[in-house]
């Protein structure tokens, strides 16, 4: 027997103090509700769980990005709702417009008020926005659409819904690709405008400061060039029709390009051309002769609006005629024969500003269903991370229990091997 060192006791102090050690890590848990309350409880489960937190976060912000997306995509079908009921309106006014009963003074008073509802058109365009960001065109660009909008719904940078892009004024609702007679001359600034013609055997020329940057497709027969021309942007299927046109005056480049010989020209026959880009260096005209009633499409790629810029679509004489477009009823006289013309531009109108609307529709519809989706997401999310750092205090409140138990047990071991080392004594007496 010694007493300088009592293991017993010291035995019983060691377990006492891990017993308290639990106790306090039990009394921690209970009162935050937490399993994990620092990384040594469970050094894994917490870079789960709070993986699993950003995640939820992550989607809870996703959810409140649809939730904005959808007030925006709202405010840009109300806004169209209006311009749909002017249109209405309008064609209304030209049906007036378009019978004997009508005098000459009651067409100048409907074109006055077309005139009035036209502007509207436009103002609610330009003014129609969410936190600064139009929605119906570019700005206050007349001439530009709206770029196509993206929203991200969802925890990933890839989790996005996006809608076309938009021009709802009196020049992107009709107009943008427009039929030309035989020797109609006209002049378009508006880069994203388009000319269809459907006029066989008829010489269309580009002339301007800088508008012989054109993309041509459709069966566009004969190409002639009145300056050195470059050809350009052809897919697969046009790269091999111009490769079976080179000549000692049509020259493949190899980068892509083919040059053609001013005052020369090349014959596609009834080939359909997908789109390529003519570009004359000198900026001298481009004549394309058409040899099938098939349409071709030419755009005019000059983004300026300045009049030097213009280009012009001349066809065999110059009669003068104006395009038929929502911008050009604003414009002159309203005639009974016009009035009559400018019906089915307004139907065009009104089938385009649908399309715009249909899409809009849609992409609302597409929002929504991400946002009810990620809000069962979020929920599942935060029940898994429950699982891993929330408290069970049915199980903690009996585990602190026994180590309640133990403590006290502990203590009373403490005292009685305090009391075994007094039995020394009995050996010194």
């Amino acid at each position: 027997m010694i007493i300088n060192t009592n293991v017993s006791s010291l035995t019983a102090q060691e377990a006492s103090k891990n017993t308290n050690n639990s106790i306090s890590s039990s009394l921690e848990k209970l009162s935050t509700g937490l399993k994990i309350n620092k990384a040594s409880d469970d050094a894994s489960g917490l870079a789960i769980a709070d993986k699993l937190r950003t995640q939820q976060t992550s989607i809870n912000q996703g959810v409140s990005n649809g939730n904005s997306a959808v007030s925006l995509l709202q405010i840009a079908d109300k806004s169209m709702s209006e311009q749909s009921s002017i249109l209405d309106t309008v064609k209304a006014k030209l049906i007036q417009a378009n019978t004997d009963t009508t005098s000459d003074d009651g067409r100048e008073a409907i074109r006055k008020d077309i005139s009035k509802l036209l502007e509207q058109l436009d103002n609610i365009a330009k003014q129609t926005n969410y936190n600064g960001t139009t929605l119906l065109q570019a700005g206050t660009s007349d001439n530009l659409a709206s770029g196509g909008l993206n929203f991200q719904v969802g925890e990933k940078q890839t989790d996005t819904i996006s809608n076309t892009s938009i021009q709802s004024n009196t020049l992107g609702l009709a107009g943008a690709k427009e039929a030309l007679s035989a020797g109609v001359n006209d002049e378009i600034k508006n880069g994203a405008a388009e000319l269809v013609t459907t006029v066989a055997g008829t010489a269309t020329t580009f002339t301007g400061a800088t508008s012989s940057d054109v993309t041509v497709s459709g069966k566009i027969g004969t190409l002639l060039a009145a300056g050195n021309l470059t050809i350009s942007n052809a897919n697969a299927a046009d790269t091999a029709k111009l490769k079976e046109l080179v000549s000692a005056d049509f020259v493949d480049n190899s980068d892509g390009t083919f040059t053609l010989t001013s005052g020369k020209s090349i014959d596609f026959g009834t080939f359909n051309v997908n789109s390529i880009a003519l570009k004359d260096a000198g900026n001298g005209a481009i004549s394309i002769t058409t040899t099938a009633i098939e349409e071709i499409t030419v755009t005019n790629n000059n983004k300026s609006t300045a009049a030097e810029d213009l280009m012009t679509i001349g066809g065999a004489s110059d009669v003068g005629a104006s395009l038929q477009t929502l911008k050009n009823l604003d414009s002159g006289e309203l005639t009974k024969a016009k009035a009559s013309i400018f019906q089915g531009v307004i139907d065009e109108s009104i089938t385009t500003l649908n399309g715009y609307r249909g899409d809009i529709g849609s992409t609302q519809n597409q929002v929504e269903s991400a946002v009810r989706n990620l809000m069962t997401q979020s929920t599942n999310v935060a029940a898994a991370e429950s699982i891993i750092r929330d408290v069970d205090y049915a199980q903690e409140s009996a585990n602190f229990n026994k180590q309640n138990i133990i403590s006290q047990a502990g203590s009373y071991a403490i005292s009685q091997a305090n009391t075994v080392q007094q039995n020394v004594l009995k050996l010194l007496q």
